[in-house]
């Protein structure tokens, strides 16, 4: 991660697109094909940093030992909690419980909805600095008395408060 962890520190600390790209081809050997490398990556949209893009940028940042605004305890938890994400629809199961980082405290539910069991993982933790992370979750069965349907699961994360960029993470997928 470290051409790719240097090009999202750097397009942190830098908004202007014009000036990003001449920092990183002055600093880069391949620096305007290391930016468009980063973005297939899915580090970054447009000279906007991903979720994991900022967690490259704090991961390289502190392996260089250089300054980095921002919560970087909220990004690891966000990064981690995205890849959990990631994994349960990957392999067509539900979230569980051991995906969520220590310290996130349970969050109630605001709408009940029908009668049906929900298995739900509804979280939150407030960082130092004011940022926020919240995962909802829930793995319902959609079929009518009678009819069996696999069951949905539908997460949505976000990373918010005093952030320079939020981001929200929607991801819906069928268990099978």
């Amino acid at each position: 991660m470290g051409v790719e962890g240097f090009v999202c520190w750097t397009a942190h600390s830098i908004n202007d697109r014009t000036e990003l790209r001449r920092v990183l081809n002055a600093q880069l050997p391949a620096g305007t094909r290391a930016l468009r490398e980063a973005r297939e990556a899915g580090l970054l949209d447009g000279t906007s940093l991903r979720p994991r893009g900022l967690a490259a940028a704090h991961e390289f940042a502190a392996r260089s030992d250089l300054p980095m605004a921002g919560p970087s305890d909220a990004v690891a938890d966000f990064s981690a909690l995205l890849d959990g994400i990631r994994a349960a629809a990957d392999a067509g199961r539900p979230l569980t419980v051991e995906a969520v980082p220590d310290g996130f405290d349970r969050v109630d539910p605001t709408v009940d909805r029908f009668d049906r069991a929900y298995h739900t993982v509804n979280v939150a933790k407030e960082y130092p600095g004011g940022a926020e992370v919240e995962l909802n979750y829930r793995s319902r069965d959609p079929s009518q008395p009678g009819e069996a349907k696999p069951n949905r699961s539908t997460a949505i994360l976000w990373l918010r408060g005093d952030v320079d960029h939020e981001y929200d993470h929607r991801r819906e997928w069928v268990e099978g």
